[in-house]
Parts: C-alpha cells; sequence; structure tokens
C-alpha cells in the first residue's frame, strides 16, 4: 500500500491547524495529525505550504458543466466528472430537471450506467438528483410546464428503477404529495422541498414527517414575507431542515445570502452550484436539458428571459460565503464537504478529513484557487491542469 502525506494548513470541522499533515492510504484517509510526523511513513510526500487542505467538495445539484448537459448528452458524464475535479469537486449529483416520459426512459439508465465509469475518471456521481416533474407549475422556473406532473406513485416508481436517485425536489402543497413524498422517502430517496408555492404550515409539516431539506433556498418558491413565511421561513423554524443555496451573488442578494448564514448556521446550510452546461464556459449558447439557453453577462436565460440555473462552481461559492458572511474557513468548509454528505446519508465516508474516510482532499491556494485534488487517494488535478 503506497502511502501520500500532504503537509500545510489543515481545515477541521473546527479549526485551521496553521501546520498539519494528512496521510492517505488505499483510498482513505489514514491520519491527520498537528506535526509532520505522519509523514516519516509516507512514500510520497506534497509539501504545500500555506495552502489550505480541505475534505473534498460535494456538490448535490449539477445539471451539467463545462460543454456538458447531463439530461442531454449523459454519455458524457466521466468527460463532466473529470472536468469538476478542476472546481474543487470530488463528490456529486448529476441533476435531470422536469423532462418528459422519453427522455428519463433514455437518459437515467445511461446516467446509471456511467456512473462507475465517470467515478473512476474524476468527481464521483453520489446518484441522481431528480428535480421535478412533481413540482407547481406556477414555480417551475426554468422547467418545460408541459411535463410538469401531478404527483403520481406509479410514475415515482418506474423512475426509481431507472436509475439510483439520491435526491428528489417536489412541491408539498400538491395534491398527493404526502403519500409521494412518503414513498419516495421510503425507498432510501432524500426528498427535498422546491419549486414549490406551499405555505408556512403545509412546508413545516412536510419537514416534519417526509423531507429532510429544501432546494436551492429562496429560489423559485413562496416568498419570506412577514406574515406569510412561506416554504423559507419553514426552512429557517423547523430545526432540522438542510437548506441548499445558490451563492453566486446573482441568484440570491449577498444580504439574503448572510441572513441564511445566521438563521441556519454551517450544519444546515449547505452550497450548491445548480451548475448548468455553460458553467467554465464563455458567453454563448448552450443547453439545459436540451432547451436552449444564452449566457450573457455571467446568467444564462431561455429565450423568455427567465434564469436556467447558474454557471457558479462550487470553488467560487466557497469564496463568496467567506466573503458574503464573514464566517470561518471551517465553517465554509462543511457546508461544501460535511454538510452536504450528511444530507444525503454519506456522512460515514465523506465530507471530513478523518481516519477511515475516503481520501477525498481539496487543496486551495492561500487566494482560494484550487490548487490541487485527490479523489480516493489519486491525485487528479494539480497546477492548473487535470492530471
Amino acid at each position: 500500500m503506497s502511502l501520500v502525506a500532504l503537509k500545510g494548513r489543515v481545515v477541521t470541522d473546527y479549526e485551521v491547524w496553521d501546520e498539519g499533515c494528512v496521510l492517505l492510504g488505499d483510498g482513505a484517509v489514514r491520519e491527520v495529525g498537528r506535526d509532520a510526523s505522519a509523514a516519516e511513513a509516507a512514500d510520497e510526500v506534497h509539501e504545500l505550504g500555506d495552502a489550505l487542505i480541505l475534505p473534498g467538495f460535494v456538490d448535490l445539484q449539477v445539471n451539467g458543466a463545462f460543454g456538458v448537459d447531463v439530461a442531454d448528452r449523459p454519455e458524457l458524464l466521466g468527460e463532466l466528472s473529470r472536468r469538476l475535479v478542476s472546481t474543487g469537486t470530488t463528490a456529486y449529483l448529476p441533476t435531470v430537471i422536469t423532462s418528459s416520459p422519453e427522455t428519463y426512459e433514455r437518459v437515467l439508465p445511461e446516467i446509471s450506467a456511467g456512473m462507475a465509469e465517470a467515478a473512476s475518471e474524476g468527481a464521483r456521481p453520489l446518484g441522481v438528483h431528480l428535480e421535478g416533474p412533481f413540482i407547481s407549475p406556477g414555480r417551475r422556473g426554468a422547467h418545460p410546464v408541459e411535463h410538469v406532473r401531478p404527483p403520481d406513485a406509479g410514475l415515482l416508481g418506474w423512475l426509481l428503477e431507472l436509475a439510483p436517485v439520491r435526491m428528489m425536489t417536489a412541491a408539498p402543497e400538491l395534491p398527493g404529495a404526502d403519500g409521494l413524498m412518503a414513498a419516495a422517502r421510503d425507498r432510501g430517496v432524500v426528498v427535498s422541498l422546491g419549486h414549490s408555492d406551499a405555505p408556512f404550515e403545509v412546508a413545516y409539516a412536510a419537514l416534519d414527517r417526509y423531507a429532510a431539506g429544501v432546494t436551492h433556498l429562496f429560489n423559485a418558491m413562496s416568498p419570506l414575507h412577514h406574515r406569510d413565511p412561506g416554504l423559507p421561513g419553514a426552512a429557517f423554524a423547523h430545526p432540522r431542515a438542510v437548506c441548499g443555496l445558490i451563492a453566486d451573488g446573482r441568484h440570491v442578494h449577498p444580504e439574503m445570502v448572510a441572513l441564511a448564514f445566521r438563521m441556519l448556521g454551517p450544519d444546515r446550510l449547505c452550497l450548491v452550484t445548480d451548475a448548468i452546461s455553460a458553467a467554465g464556459m464563455d458567453a454563448g449558447e448552450f443547453t439545459l436539458a436540451g432547451r436552449r439557453v444564452r449566457l450573457e453577462g455571467g446568467v444564462p436565460r431561455l429565450d423568455d428571459g427567465t434564469i436556467a440555473g447558474s454557471v457558479l462552481t462550487i470553488e467560487r461559492a466557497f469564496q463568496n460565503i467567506l466573503a458574503f458572511t464573514g464566517c470561518t474557513i471551517p465553517e465554509a468548509a462543511r457546508m461544501v464537504a460535511a454538510t452536504p454528505a450528511r444530507l444525503v446519508g454519506e456522512d460515514r465516508r465523506k465530507g471530513r478529513l478523518s481516519p477511515g474516510y475516503d481520501a477525498d482532499v481539496t487543496v486551495l491556494a492561500p487566494d482560494l484557487s484550487v490548487e490541487a485534488v485527490w479523489v480516493g487517494g489519486r491525485q487528479l488535478y494539480s497546477a492548473g491542469k487535470v492530471v
């Protein structure tokens, strides 16, 4: 077994060690220490100086990036995984928005079949995030209205047979939603509330009974109002709700990001990108689940002007949350690693630098750009290029 030592500033759950060492071996974290003694047993030592050594980033909402549209070209999942490591992402959920039955039947099995190979090439797909189709037509955002469906247990069962669905976004106010959410939960799917016009009471009850999270807080949902708190108010009030947030400064105002952080803290707020194929690309035309999207001024939009996902990277989200909230580096690290990993049940092997956890490591330079990435103990990114 070859042992690799990373020496630099180690980021733990609650503090940053100015000098520390992380020892990797056989795909797992072997030892984490405040001094360099662990490096003595290593076959390979990386002197990282003032760089930050963090747990690998976990993104629960990736529609695509670098020209790859998950729901349009699922055969390119490996290419997406390979390119995502450059953003510090070591694990993610390929996301499919509301689509036609024909699209689901074509795309979901292909994603399922390609997950193992994609994991060998780069960031590891942990399963599919089904964003829809059981959502509110009035809060559909960029989702095509003709494919939005009312809760249907038969359709849900069919979708769950097509691919390993890890998370499902649904609107709890729809007739029949309770049974749908219970069925998804009982099949091991994490239910997240979103694209919803739910009033406070309905949303809170759903979080109490079925749902563990909220999809892109504030976006495509009933607004936060002082007499009618809606879904955001329920997310704030419920003690267990974990909320995804797109911290690009465009989907949510930086001051509202700061408010969400003060209300939820780093263990109930997880950063997501909601990235589409335009992420990492120059201005031009791209697709979201096959629909034409135009990227101009850093915002992807449909022809009617509707915002269609984002071009955010998780590395940039990490930088932004520090700037918007004044949180600590360990708190930011929990929002991109430990908290999303816990939400999807991966908290015993991902999201922390701790012995026995997967050897997924993101190294950030002092300017917080991605310097190096290890996935499963293999270095897949270094010095500005995929290895």
